[in-house]
């Protein structure tokens, strides 16, 4: 659905931790695979932000994260590609 994204992000979000100030809104872009009962089997970064730091966080907090919401239709895509901005 059109929301699931946001839903995403809104899991992963809270397990990111970074603290380094950086310029601008670097954007890291992570593929993420999961099993069809949501629990994340596989990530890997497909567009580094230029900021190793922000990378690695991102990376953690999708560990950290371990399961993911099913959407509306009760399904979770098998391969997403999820961005994620330092300021958002």
């Amino acid at each position: 659905s059109a929301s699931y994204a946001g839903r995403i992000k809104a899991r992963i979000k809270p397990n990111v931790v970074f603290t380094d100030s950086v310029p601008g809104n670097p954007v890291a872009s992570v593929e993420v695979r999961a099993a069809a009962d949501g629990t994340i089997v596989g990530r890997r970064l497909v567009r580094s932000s230029g900021v190793p730091a922000w990378d690695e966080a991102v990376l953690r907090a999708i560990d950290k994260t371990e399961v993911l919401p099913r959407d509306v239709d009760g399904r979770v895509p098998a391969t997403m590609v999820i961005d994620f901005r330092v300021r958002e």
